[in-house]
Protein backbone atom coordinates (compact mmCIF):
# COMPACT_ATOMS: atom_id res chain seq x y z
CA UNK A 1 0.00 0.00 0.00
CA UNK A 2 1.08 3.30 -0.90
CA UNK A 3 1.50 6.31 1.15
CA UNK A 4 0.99 9.76 0.35
CA UNK A 5 2.38 13.10 1.19
CA UNK A 6 0.64 15.99 -0.19
CA UNK A 7 0.02 14.25 -3.54
CA UNK A 8 3.75 12.89 -3.74
CA UNK A 9 3.64 8.95 -3.52
CA UNK A 10 5.93 6.46 -1.32
CA UNK A 11 5.66 3.23 -3.02
CA UNK A 12 5.64 0.02 -1.14
CA UNK A 13 9.09 -0.83 -2.77
CA UNK A 14 10.56 2.53 -1.43
CA UNK A 15 9.32 1.55 2.35
CA UNK A 16 11.21 -1.90 1.44
CA UNK A 17 14.28 -0.55 0.75
CA UNK A 18 14.32 1.98 3.13
CA UNK A 19 13.29 -0.58 6.05
CA UNK A 20 16.85 -2.26 5.76
CA UNK A 21 18.22 0.75 7.94
CA UNK A 22 15.40 0.36 10.97
CA UNK A 23 16.22 -2.83 12.71
CA UNK A 24 13.39 -3.59 14.83
CA UNK A 25 12.21 -7.09 16.54
CA UNK A 26 9.77 -7.44 13.90
CA UNK A 27 8.92 -6.93 10.13
CA UNK A 28 5.70 -4.88 10.96
CA UNK A 29 8.12 -2.38 13.31
CA UNK A 30 10.97 -2.05 11.06
CA UNK A 31 8.32 -1.19 7.88
CA UNK A 32 6.18 1.39 10.50
CA UNK A 33 10.01 3.20 11.04
CA UNK A 34 10.83 2.70 7.75
CA UNK A 35 7.95 4.26 6.56
CA UNK A 36 7.93 7.26 9.15
CA UNK A 37 11.31 8.24 8.28
CA UNK A 38 10.09 8.03 4.61
CA UNK A 39 7.29 10.17 5.30
CA UNK A 40 9.14 12.86 7.83
CA UNK A 41 11.68 13.27 5.02
CA UNK A 42 9.46 14.19 2.28
CA UNK A 43 7.95 16.66 4.21
CA UNK A 44 10.82 18.18 5.17
CA UNK A 45 12.18 18.24 1.48
CA UNK A 46 8.57 19.57 0.69
CA UNK A 47 8.76 22.73 3.17
CA UNK A 48 12.48 23.23 1.54
CA UNK A 49 11.06 23.21 -1.71
CA UNK A 50 9.07 25.57 -0.57
CA UNK A 51 11.39 27.80 1.25
CA UNK A 52 13.49 28.05 -2.25
CA UNK A 53 16.00 25.42 -1.15
CA UNK A 54 16.20 23.20 -3.35
CA UNK A 55 14.46 22.69 -7.13
CA UNK A 56 10.84 22.10 -7.92
CA UNK A 57 10.11 18.82 -5.85
CA UNK A 58 13.34 18.07 -4.75
CA UNK A 59 12.72 14.20 -6.87
CA UNK A 60 16.06 14.94 -9.20
CA UNK A 61 18.49 15.20 -6.09
CA UNK A 62 20.79 12.77 -4.90
CA UNK A 63 20.51 11.22 -1.15
CA UNK A 64 23.32 13.71 0.17
CA UNK A 65 21.80 16.62 -1.78
CA UNK A 66 18.72 15.96 0.40
CA UNK A 67 20.86 15.64 3.64
CA UNK A 68 22.20 19.21 3.08
CA UNK A 69 19.13 20.28 1.77
CA UNK A 70 17.39 19.09 4.97
CA UNK A 71 19.83 20.18 7.25
CA UNK A 72 19.98 23.70 5.74
CA UNK A 73 16.46 24.01 6.33
CA UNK A 74 16.34 23.23 9.95
CA UNK A 75 19.12 25.41 10.87
CA UNK A 76 17.15 28.22 9.22
CA UNK A 77 13.52 27.20 10.82
CA UNK A 78 14.54 25.52 13.71
CA UNK A 79 16.85 27.22 16.65
CA UNK A 80 17.38 26.79 20.52
CA UNK A 81 18.82 29.15 22.81
CA UNK A 82 22.32 28.46 24.23
CA UNK A 83 21.67 27.21 28.08
CA UNK A 84 23.38 29.73 30.10
CA UNK A 85 25.90 28.91 32.80
CA UNK A 86 23.07 28.96 35.60
CA UNK A 87 21.27 26.43 33.47
CA UNK A 88 24.20 24.58 33.45
CA UNK A 89 25.06 24.67 36.97
CA UNK A 90 21.48 23.92 38.01
CA UNK A 91 21.71 20.89 35.73
CA UNK A 92 25.20 19.82 37.05
CA UNK A 93 23.59 20.17 40.68
CA UNK A 94 21.11 18.04 39.76
CA UNK A 95 22.77 15.39 38.35
CA UNK A 96 26.23 14.97 40.37
CA UNK A 97 26.29 11.11 39.59
CA UNK A 98 26.87 11.89 36.26
CA UNK A 99 30.04 13.78 36.64
CA UNK A 100 31.87 10.85 38.59
CA UNK A 101 34.65 9.37 37.01
CA UNK A 102 34.16 5.32 37.49
CA UNK A 103 38.21 4.87 37.52
CA UNK A 104 39.42 7.23 39.94
CA UNK A 105 36.03 8.09 42.31
CA UNK A 106 36.49 11.47 41.66
CA UNK A 107 34.29 13.87 40.64
CA UNK A 108 34.68 15.91 37.79
CA UNK A 109 34.51 19.85 38.47
CA UNK A 110 31.21 22.23 37.46
CA UNK A 111 34.02 24.30 35.06
CA UNK A 112 35.62 21.45 33.22
CA UNK A 113 31.82 19.68 32.87
CA UNK A 114 29.80 23.36 31.57
CA UNK A 115 31.12 22.71 27.88
CA UNK A 116 29.82 19.15 27.93
CA UNK A 117 26.53 20.32 29.79
CA UNK A 118 26.08 22.60 27.72
CA UNK A 119 26.29 20.75 24.46
CA UNK A 120 24.03 17.87 26.17
CA UNK A 121 21.48 20.47 26.88
CA UNK A 122 21.64 21.88 23.66
CA UNK A 123 21.58 19.12 21.68
CA UNK A 124 17.99 17.73 23.75
CA UNK A 125 16.58 21.13 23.05
CA UNK A 126 17.24 20.65 19.77
CA UNK A 127 16.29 17.25 19.66
CA UNK A 128 12.72 18.89 21.04
CA UNK A 129 12.36 21.68 18.65
CA UNK A 130 12.78 19.56 14.95
CA UNK A 131 10.12 17.01 16.55
CA UNK A 132 7.98 19.81 17.04
CA UNK A 133 8.85 21.64 13.68
CA UNK A 134 8.05 17.81 11.99
CA UNK A 135 5.21 17.70 14.02
CA UNK A 136 3.45 21.06 13.02
CA UNK A 137 5.10 20.49 9.16
CA UNK A 138 2.32 17.23 8.76
CA UNK A 139 -0.51 18.86 10.57
CA UNK A 140 -0.02 20.85 7.70
CA UNK A 141 -0.13 18.31 5.78
CA UNK A 142 -2.34 16.01 3.58
CA UNK A 143 -0.73 12.48 4.84
CA UNK A 144 -2.59 9.10 3.16
CA UNK A 145 -2.35 5.65 4.09
CA UNK A 146 -0.22 6.43 7.16
CA UNK A 147 0.02 8.23 10.44
CA UNK A 148 2.84 10.14 12.13
CA UNK A 149 3.13 9.11 16.45
CA UNK A 150 4.28 10.88 18.74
Amino acid sequence: MSIFVNDVEIEETEIGQEMQHHPAPSQQQAWRMAAQSLVIRQLLLQQATKNGLCPDDGSDISIDQEEQVIDKLLKLEVTVPEADEATCKRFYDSHLDRFMDAASGKRQSFSEAQTQIRDYLHTKAMRVAVAEYIKSLSYNADIKGFELSG
